[in-house]
């Protein structure tokens, strides 16, 4: 038999493809698993044991050429399963022969509770779980728990002495998933004797002997060794978030805007959510947005250095 996984974008929501990958190829170890992706994201499964061949397509390359490439590619699989569900993955229901799945994504669920507080307790399921389920109602396989399908990441050696380091992730896709206090965060780190690396595409200015500017400066496969030999990584709700949860190390994540109920909280072992409960306002939107709705900014402007310390000083063991 053989199958296609398919999700296009964006990082952590590839990342998370994986676990499932790893738990389907456990139970079904005869199974042919090929994944499909845009190209600049295909790093993600780079020597991933489980997965049989990586297919990559150009987000900027246009209609015709993904129809073209779908007529030369993607026409001898059993079962496609759509872990994207956008127009764009469910095109692959019209032009292929194979059996076509998609997961549920509750868009329309979290829309609802983001405006009326609706759904709380459903939209609570991790998207690791949203995503297996359409395997299971397909194949006669267990119920995982939600650490065996952990994502997972294989990168390169590619730097060394990094071992005893902090990262520090300081960006997100919308401003007010941005913690502001990140730079004295580091200074605290750097007070303490901790060595101390910086990652993300934008540039975040901080210069010390003990400190590792990485920003702008990696690509994808040196951005996951960066924190797969971390101690421990401070992050925003982001991509990186999630590179940290595959690569195993301890993850404190900030919460801002977005909450539990979107299913991308890091629910697994050696990681955790700082967060602040209660306020009404939160979520304001399901991706966050670039200004605070209540012009408070309460839930991150609470959220304190010494509280994200104080989470550290759980992991520094």
């Amino acid at each position: 038999m053989k199958i296609l996984v398919v999700r296009f974008s964006s990082l952590g929501d590839v990342i998370l493809t994986t676990g499932v990958i790893k738990y389907l190829r456990k139970a079904m170890p005869d199974v042919t698993i090929d994944v499909l992706t845009y190209k600049h994201f295909s790093g993600v499964f780079f020597k991933n044991p489980y997965i049989n061949k990586v297919l990559q397509i150009d987000k900027k390359s246009g209609l015709r050429s993904y129809f073209n490439f779908i007529q030369k590619n993607i026409n001898d699989y059993d079962h496609i399963f759509d872990l994207h569900s956008k127009l764009s993955s469910m095109i692959l229901k019209i032009f292929t022969q194979a059996k076509y799945h998609k997961y549920k994504k509750d868009s329309l669920k979290r829309r609802l509770f983001v405006k009326y507080g609706a759904f709380a307790g459903s939209l609570q399921e991790h998207v690791v779980q949203r995503y297996f389920k359409p395997f299971q109602k397909v194949f006669d396989i267990n119920t995982p728990s939600v650490e065996e399908l952990r994502p997972v990441i294989y990168p390169n050696n590619l730097y060394e002495n990094l071992s005893d380091t902090v990262t520090v992730h300081p960006f997100a896709s919308k401003k007010t998933k941005e913690w502001p206090f990140f730079a004295e965060l580091i200074d605290e780190l750097v007070k303490r004797g901790e060595k101390v690396n910086i990652i993300g595409d934008a540039f975040f200015e901080y210069n010390h002997a003990n400190v590792n500017n990485f920003t702008g400066k990696t690509d994808l496969q040196e951005m996951f060794e960066i924190v797969k030999q971390s101690r421990c990584l401070v992050t925003t709700d982001s991509g990186p978030m999630h590179v940290g949860i595959a690569a195993e190390t301890a993850v404190i994540a900030i919460f801002g805007p977005t909450t539990k109920e979107f299913g991308f909280y890091p629910v697994f072992n050696n990681s955790s959510v700082l967060e602040i409960d209660g306020l009404q306002c939160r979520p304001c939107h399901v991706h966050g947005g670039d200004n605070c709705p209540e012009k408070h900014f309460r839930c991150m402007k609470e959220i304190s250095v010494d509280m994200v310390l104080e989470k550290f000083d759980l992991y520094k063991g």
